[in-house]
């Protein structure tokens, strides 16, 4: 027999993941503090399977005695997927349901230990439905050959340097272009290569194509349709993914980030998608998020469905994971519009975590391939518009406190006059930056 699961599964709060920016360990939130019974739960199947039966857990046909038997190690020691969950369901470890100990241990650890195998939330495979047709309110086919269409699509270009993110801030080695080399629409398809080229600030370059200032939304569904069978090299590090439109919140992570696909080269066949908060995310080890298995080789449909109270992650639509929105904007700043980005990083914090395959970059390179992106929402939604660069003041301004610099609305006269220090000396962030406009700078 296996256990029965409510039909009606309750939406829980996600347990902590620990997935991408930062190479994803899954760890779980709290361990036994002691090593629990290795005895099963008495409401779990205790048969002896016969040969046309075998004994499955936790309600899901995949979680077998292989998963269940699996030791997992963290900081409070060895146990298998079974004792965690046993362990759970006593008092020393919350009395919990069986459905909800499953799902917390499913949830803590990767694929290929407990979980979604023995997570009962996923393991039955819980599907989005079609969109709608009519509310698709944004498209981009690539059905035009050549560069993409610059009434959708912007850059990002340069190696981060120029506004004050030298490797974009973690670590990457790609100098961005819009060069035909590294992007091109060609035979209906977008594809985006990241190779070794000279002549630049930085040994490789790449593409990372934006909406930002174009088009920006709230709410939906947001599908990439994309191939990544020629870009799974070592130190590569695709991603598509999304910003906030405009900080309202504060700088990064405050007003969030959304990963609907990110992947690394080493680690061969997974997808990753990874939410980032204040409260949650890379920088500090604890982002929300989680991976599921799939075959690199092969085309998929990565996509979020993102509403008032969740975002739900999808390949396929099959979705397999869930974001539950907080009581602030610390865990839940996605009250806001944000913008598409699709690229390749080359190396950086996590896809250069096992060094850089330079082999595999050579010649025709690493290629992302996108056969189109779409946006379905119940209404059409207001976009941008497209503001240019706003000159910072050639000189500190003496104008009363409500001047903004930057144009920035954060950058008001108090950060403006703030002292800053380095091995330079002492100087506000207005003469820093007044100096960078000088012929010394």
């Amino acid at each position: 027999p296996t256990t029965s699961v409510p039909s009606n599964l309750p939406t829980l709060k996600p347990i902590p993941s620990k997935s991408p920016t930062s190479s994803p360990t899954d760890q779980p939130s709290s361990s036994p503090s002691r090593r629990p019974t290795t005895s099963v739960p008495s409401k779990l199947p205790t048969l002896e399977p016969t040969p046309s039966q075998a004994v499955t857990h936790c309600g899901c046909s995949t979680c077998t005695d292989t998963f269940w038997n699996t030791p997992v190690t963290d900081s409070a020691g060895t146990f298998t997927c079974g004792e965690r969950i046993a362990h759970l369901q006593t008092t020393d470890g919350g009395i919990k349901s069986e459905y909800d100990s499953c799902k917390q241990v499913g949830e803590e650890f990767p694929a290929d230990q407990c979980g979604p195998a023995c997570n009962p939330f996923f393991c039955n495979e819980p599907m989005l439905e079609n969109p709608e047709p009519s509310k698709l309110i944004w498209s981009d086919e690539f059905n035009v050959d050549g560069a993409p269409d610059s009434d959708k699509w912007d850059y990002d270009l340069g190696d981060g340097c120029n506004i004050g993110l030298c490797n974009w801030g973690n670590g990457e080695v790609a100098y961005y272009t819009k060069s035909p080399s590294n992007v091109v629409v060609s035979n209906g398809v977008l594809r985006i290569t990241a190779k070794k080229e000279s002549g630049f600030s930085l040994p490789y370059t790449s593409t990372r194509m934006v909406t930002r200032g174009l088009h920006s939304f709230k709410y939906g569904r947001i599908q990439f349709r994309a191939s990544l069978a020629k870009c799974q090299a070592v130190g590569t590090w695709p991603a598509l993914w999304m910003l906030p439109e405009d900080r309202v919140y504060g700088g990064w992570p405050k007003s969030g980030e959304i990963d609907v696909m990110e992947a690394v080269g080493h680690q061969a066949d997974r997808f990753f998608g990874t939410v980032h908060t204040s409260a949650n995310n890379g920088m500090i080890g604890n982002q929300k998020g989680s991976s599921i298995s799939k075959s690199k080789d092969e085309w998929y449909t990565f996509e979020i469905n993102w509403e008032e109270d969740r975002i739900q992650f999808a390949v396929d639509k099959q979705i397999y994971f869930e974001y539950l929105r907080g009581d602030s904007v610390d865990v839940w700043p996605f009250d806001q519009n944000f913008h598409l980005i699709m690229n390749i990083a080359v190396g950086g914090t996590w896809g250069g975590q096992q060094g850089i395959n330079e082999a595999s970059f050579e010649g025709a390179g690493q290629i992302m391939e996108i056969d189109w992106v779409r946006v379905y929402a119940d209404t059409n939604q207001p976009q941008p518009t497209k503001q240019p660069p706003i000159a910072p003041p050639s000189k500190k301004p003496t104008a009363p406190p409500t001047v903004t610099y930057c144009g920035c609305d954060s950058c008001k006269q108090e950060v403006w006059d703030r002292i800053a220090t380095d091995n330079g000396g002492s100087y506000s962030c207005g003469a820093r930056i007044s100096w960078l406009q000088s012929a010394e700078g």
